[in-house]
C-alpha cells in the first residue's frame, strides 16, 4: 500500500494498492484482469483506491454497444465533422507537448511559484510517464484539422475494452468541446473493434472535473468487488 495526498480532494489522504510492470511484460490477457478489477494504469504501474474513510473513487465504463449519441453529443461530433481523427501507436511530438503545457496551465494553475522553464521541465517529464510509457498494445487517438493537432489521447487496447489513460485537448476552443469528442470517438473505436466496454477510469460523482463521465450511458460502476449496473 502507498498513501499520500488525495489527487482531487488535496485536504485528504489516498490509499493505493500498486501493482509495478516496469518492463511492460504483462500479456494483454493479464492487463484484461487488472483492469477489470478495477485498477487503473499510470505509467508502469497500476493503482487502486482502498482509502480510509472515503469511497468515492468509482471505476467507470461505458457499455459501448448500447450507447447512442444524444442531440448533445450529436452536435459535438457536428460541429467537428471536418476534423482528421487517427489511431495509431503512440508517439510523442513537439506539438503534443506544447498542447499538453497548454491543457495543464489551463486546467491546472496551482504550479507554485516556480519559473516557466521548471515547470515545462517538469511538465514533459509527466507528460512522458503518463501518456508514452505504455504496453504494446496501447493505442493513441489523435485530432487535427488544417495541420494542426486540437486533441489527443492515450488508451489501453485489452480483450474486452479500451481503458482511458489519459486526454489532452485544446483549451482555447470550448466551443469544439474536443474533451467530449475524445469520448464520443473512442467508443465508436470500441464499437469498430468488436469490443464491449469503453473504460473511462475513475468517476467522482461530486468533484466538478469528474462528475462528466455520468453523461455518457449506460454504463457499469466497480463496486465492491464486482460490476454493477449504474442506475
Amino acid at each position: 500500500m502507498t498513501e499520500g495526498p488525495c489527487g482531487y480532494y488535496p485536504e485528504r489522504a489516498t490509499r493505493n494498492h500498486m501493482l509495478s510492470d516496469e518492463n511492460h511484460e504483462f500479456s494483454v490477457s493479464q492487463i484484461t484482469r487488472i483492469l477489470n478489477k478495477g485498477y487503473r494504469r499510470f505509467g508502469p504501474d497500476y493503482y487502486r483506491t482502498f482509502c480510509r474513510g472515503c469511497n468515492e473513487c468509482t471505476p467507470y465504463r461505458v457499455l459501448a454497444g448500447e450507447f447512442k449519441p444524444n442531440r448533445a453529443f450529436r452536435r459535438v461530433l457536428g460541429r467537428n465533422q471536418k476534423a482528421v481523427v487517427q489511431w495509431s501507436q503512440p508517439k510523442a511530438s513537439q506539438e503534443k507537448f506544447e498542447l499538453y503545457v497548454r491543457y495543464q496551465l489551463a486546467r491546472h494553475k496551482d504550479f507554485g511559484d516556480d519559473p516557466l522553464l521548471v515547470v515545462r521541465q517538469n511538465l514533459a517529464v509527466a507528460m512522458i510517464r503518463q501518456m508514452y510509457m505504455n504496453p504494446q498494445s496501447s493505442l493513441e487517438l489523435t485530432v487535427s484539422e488544417n495541420g494542426r493537432v486540437l486533441a489527443f489521447a492515450t488508451f489501453d487496447a485489452t480483450d474486452d475494452s479500451l481503458s482511458a489513460v489519459y486526454s489532452v485537448f485544446e483549451p482555447e476552443m470550448p466551443e469544439r468541446s474536443l474533451g467530449t469528442l475524445n469520448v464520443l470517438l473512442a467508443i465508436q473505436k470500441v464499437k469498430d473493434l468488436g469490443l464491449q466496454y469503453l473504460n473511462l477510469g475513475l468517476y467522482l460523482e461530486k468533484h466538478p472535473k469528474m462528475s462528466y463521465k455520468a453523461n455518457f450511458g449506460p454504463a457499469e460502476v466497480y463496486e465492491g468487488f464486482s460490476w454493477k449496473t449504474k442506475h
